[in-house]
């Protein structure tokens, strides 16, 4: 056996290793088999040769490497093969838990940006990017707390909770891309932006909206019933009482004078006051007598005469008797005839039938008007006599009886007074509406509003409320009292002017289907629009208003079912329009077009915004801490309208990032912690399984569990600390909120990459399995990116493999994440338009495949479109979007660790890696680095012995033989 088989035996031939390096030194060597004794010199260059190539083949051919390798590759699989490597403390040299692990609790930073609006009308400018202020940066230290829920040895995984706690980092410092620390600005300093729950809070509100602005214009109706009755009934009834009187004082004289019975007396008696009316009217017009006889209709004229419609007593004694026969004017052809029947006097001949008229006119007239019918409310001195009749309230305060009247409230500019209507962004609001709903909602702080007491609050809200109809029985008005038959209510006023005239007042309403370019084209009956409004399966003041404004701005319908009666998954979806809303509502394409517009320009660009700014101060804007902004702010349109219950401080917080508890609150949970299962060996260590949740915010509720047939079920009672939910997905992505999107998730979102399986990052360990290799990462919860290879590059001394990772914001809307309805809402159309971007640059060790290095840039882009928009375009000079924050975040291995890793890894491998002896490595490897200087040593003396030997000798050739 030669030298080159016995070495190769021992060393290379172990670990198998065939390189060309040892191949070739071999070849020569082979025909020196013959050589005798004499030839040691040769023999000694060829020892000392092959000792120094196979110590450069050891090297080479990776063997202290492969040993490093190995020895690194087993560490990592230490590092997570049982329980106690995530314990969540470590113990003490006295084997005693002493303090957190870094693994169960850790701090890093984070940096945040804000883009703060500081020109709003620059937004619907030519460059809206000049609306916005770059702020910050924000740095906040992030503690992360984990507790292992399970540790499966058998399945290589643990289970684990984790949770995060911000809290604003004063001292901390800031590199920017000049290499300028910048400090970090206070959590305090005030951010304005779009308001992230507004066209949500709008669209979920619709049906609501809608209700409320039928009340409002219920209100309209019952500001001018009230009006009507304070201006016109009370004197009606006063001028009725007087007449009622002069019958009785008549009915007396002439008892007294002809010496009649009572009976007698009283059935004379309306006839004689007629008759006084009468020779007053004609002592002033100067017209010739017509000698009237007025006792045939003079019962039915004074006591007896009735609305044929309803039975309602409109003789001039009854309530209204005056205000009609005044309200009807002066008697004329058309006017006399009808006032006639109506009063039974029509049978008289047509010589006298003039001056009846005139006389009963002047009689109601002249009663009506000395009683202030007709007057301007706001210069009477009865008024408080006047509420006193048509309410029973009496206020004796002028100052507190102006106000209730009329009076606008100090704080909001808001109409308070009943008879006060005020123009909120174009929308007409009266405050009668206010006041009741005020009196609903807290009758103690309406009553110190109105400076009134309970029994005036109760009486008057009985008064207006039953012309609202708010409140008892709805209040009538004879419609006699403007030509028409029958009452009318609110409720019938609305059904009625909503498609068509307004009964009373004629022409249109503002907030009816008969507004902009619709106006006088619309007339639907009253049972159409309660099919419209109320009954129908399409009916607006139900859930399907919402749905109705998602095809609205989507332009198509959700996937519906076969005979279009529900909805589903992968159903048909067909084009939303003027055609289909026709089909579905029984009405013309015109009429269909205009109930279109009601819906979308009206009540939800105009209606329901002003209502929410109106009940809770809510706006497109808002202006808050950007602590508040990013970790916890209490919305009150979210407390009323999710929770019911607006006085409850633990409901309606809401988060951009998810803290602990909602920043601001009094420690109101952000809810059930995440659950993370995560591999602890073979190829996919470190990387992710599934996410899920933990029941631990104490609410004795699961927010959602899957069932056999893989339905989600919601806010199912569950134990403490149970698990539920794990997916292998995006838990926002996951298969059973695509389901309640109707299949419209992914579509909407841009990308169909969900799974979190296999991926780094997120919530798992920064391990790669093949660095050289492309790898997933989950960003954040918010997607998963997969990394493009840069190359190699050596950072801090330590050979690493470089990877970019770019999550384009066209294929990333994260609405849905944002949101977390779990329904239709989730996709609709512009309801939250944010959009995610990423640049991240990451560096991984080669041989651990440690992410030893990471600078990202994550931006949420707002589209500034509005609702209905998607699509955006991204490219330089769009002004379709705008950031509205950034995250910076930026880690990598300290010096002292990079020193550390050198000395027993890096500084350890490659040709030379043996002059390292070992390094902070130790034994087996520093023997072995050892032996091979050994080797070198014994390699280079023989090269050196055998050289001099053969020049002694005269093998070698001098100088002038080689030329």
């Amino acid at each position: 056996m030669n030298l080159i088989e016995i070495q190769r035996d021992s060393l290379l031939g172990h670990i198998g290793l065939l390189t060309s390096a040892t191949l070739n030194v071999g070849r020569p060597l082979v025909h020196l088999k013959g050589v005798t004794v004499d030839n040691k010199p040769t023999i000694a260059i060829g020892i000392g040769a092959l000792l120094l190539l196979v110590n450069l083949g050891l090297a080479v051919t990776g063997f202290v490497d492969g040993l490093i390798e190995g020895v690194v590759e087993e560490q990592v699989t230490e590092s997570m093969d049982e329980q106690a490597d995530f314990d969540a403390y470590w113990e003490d040299e006295d084997g005693n838990a002493s303090y957190p692990s870094n693994w169960s609790v850790s701090t890093g930073e984070r940096v945040y940006f804000a883009y703060s609006i500081t020109d709003e009308t620059a937004l619907s400018s030519d460059d809206p990017s000049q609306a916005f202020e770059k702020m910050g940066p924000f740095i906040y230290e992030v503690t992360t707390t984990r507790e292992v829920l399970e540790f499966n040895e058998t399945a290589g995984t643990v289970t684990y909770s984790e949770y995060d706690s911000f809290e604003w980092c004063e001292n901390c410092m800031w590199t920017d891309e000049d290499g300028t620390e910048v400090a970090s600005v206070s959590g305090d300093t005030e951010i304005t932006n779009v308001n992230i729950l507004w066209n949500t809070q709008r669209i979920a509100g619709l049906a609501t909206g809608i209700t409320y602005g039928e009340t409002f214009a219920k209100a309209g109706f019952a500001n001018a019933m009230m009006e009507n009755e304070l201006q016109n009934k009370a004197p009606s009834i006063w001028a009725a009482g007087d007449i009622a009187e002069s019958v009785s004082s008549a009915s007396a004289q002439i008892q007294a004078a002809m010496n009649v019975s009572a009976e007698v007396a009283d059935s004379m008696a309306p006839a004689a006051v007629l008759d006084g009316a009468y020779d007053g009217w004609l002592a002033q017009s100067g017209a010739s007598d017509a000698s009237p006889d007025f006792s045939v209709a003079a019962q039915s004229i004074m006591f007896d005469a009735a609305d044929p419609s309803t039975g309602i007593c409109i003789a001039l004694t009854c309530d209204i008797g005056p205000m009609l026969i005044a309200g009807m004017g002066e008697p004329s052809e058309a006017t006399t005839a009808t006032r006639a029947a109506l009063l039974g006097y029509s049978s008289a001949d047509a010589a006298t039938l003039t001056h009846i008229d005139w006389a009963v006119y002047a009689l109601a007239g002249a009663e009506f008007l000395e009683h202030g019918g007709g007057a301007d409310l706001t210069t009477v001195d009865d008024l408080r006599q006047r509420l006193d009749e048509v309410s029973g309230v009496d206020i004796a305060s002028p100052e507190v009886l102006d106000y209730l009247m009329f009076g606008i409230d100090p704080e909001t500019g808001l109409g308070a007074g009943l008879l006060t209507t005020v123009d909120f962004n174009g929308i007409p609001l009266d405050g009668v509406a206010l006041f009741l709903l005020g009196a609903q909602a807290d009758s103690f702080g309406t009553m110190i509003s109105y400076n009134i007491g309970l029994v005036q609050l109760l009486s008057l809200s009985n008064w207006a409320g039953a012309w609202i109809g708010m409140l008892g029985t709805p209040a009538e008005f004879p419609m006699i009292l403007v030509g028409g038959s029958g009452t009318i209510n609110a409720q019938l006023w609305w059904e009625t002017s909503f498609g068509g005239v307004e009964p009373i007042a004629g022409g249109y309403l503002l907030i009816g289907l008969n507004r902009a370019e619709f106006e006088g084209s619309i007339d639907i009956s009253i049972e159409k629009t309660r099919e419209i409004l109320y009954t129908s399966d399409y009916a607006l003041t139900g859930d399907f208003a919402s749905v109705f404004m998602y095809n609205e701005l989507a332009g198509t319908t959700m996937p519906m079912n076969e005979d279009q009666s529900d909805f589903e998954t992968g159903g048909e979806v067909v084009p939303w329009d003027d055609a289909f809303v026709a089909a579905a509502y029984d009405i013309s394409e015109s009429e269909a077009a205009a109930l279109r517009s009601w819906v979308r320009d009206f009540m939800f660009e105009q209606v329901i915004g002003a209502l929410l700014g109106f009940q809770y101060g809510g706006s497109a804007y808002t202006t808050q801490p950007v602590s508040n902004w990013l970790y916890g702010w209490r919305d009150p349109i979210v407390a009323d309208v999710v929770y019911g219950d607006i006085s409850n401080m633990n409901v309606g917080w809401v988060s951009l990032e998810t803290n602990e508890t909602y920043f601001g609150s009094d420690s109101v949970s952000t809810g059930d912690f995440s659950v993370y299962v995560m591999s602890t060996g073979g190829d996919t260590i470190g990387q992710s399984v599934s996410q899920g949740y933990i029941n631990s915010d104490g609410d004795g509720l699961c927010d959602f569990k899957m069932d056999a047939g893989g339905n989600a079920e919601y806010n199912v009672e569950c134990e403490a600390n149970e698990t539920y939910g794990l997916t292998e997905h995006l838990p926002w992505r996951a298969p059973h909120n695509e389901e309640a999107t109707y299949g419209l998730l992914s579509d909407h979102v841009g990308n169909a990459n969900t799974v979190v399986a296999g991926a780094i990052g997120g919530k798992s360990a920064p391990l790669v399995n093949d660095a050289s290799s492309p790898f997933r990462l989950n960003a954040v919860g918010y997607a998963i990116a997969e990394s493009t290879v840069v190359g190699d590059v050596t950072f801090k001394g330590i050979e690493m493999v470089e990877h970019h990772l770019a999550l384009d914001p066209a294929e990333h809307q994260i609405q849905a994440k944002l949101i977390g309805s779990r329904t239709y809402v989730d996709v609709l159309p512009g309801a939250l338009p944010v959009y995610f971007s990423a640049d991240i640059t990451m560096r991984v060790e080669k041989v651990s495949g440690v992410v030893m290095y990471g600078d990202v840039l994550a931006a949420f882009h707002y589209d500034l479109r509005g609702p209905g928009s998607m699509n955006p375009d991204f490219s330089e000079g769009s002004i379709d979007t705008h950031p509205v924050f950034e995250i910076r975040s930026f880690s990598e291995l300290d010096d002292e660790t990079a020193a550390s890793f050198r000395g027993s890894v890096s500084d350890n491998m490659g040709p030379m890696g043996w002059t390292n002896f070992g390094g902070d490595a130790g034994a087996p490897l520093s023997y072995l680095t050892y032996v091979i200087a050994l080797l070198y040593v014994t390699a280079i003396g023989l090269i050196a012995y055998g050289g001099r030997e053969m020049l002694n000798e005269g093998a070698l050739p001098n100088a002038d033989e080689a030329e």
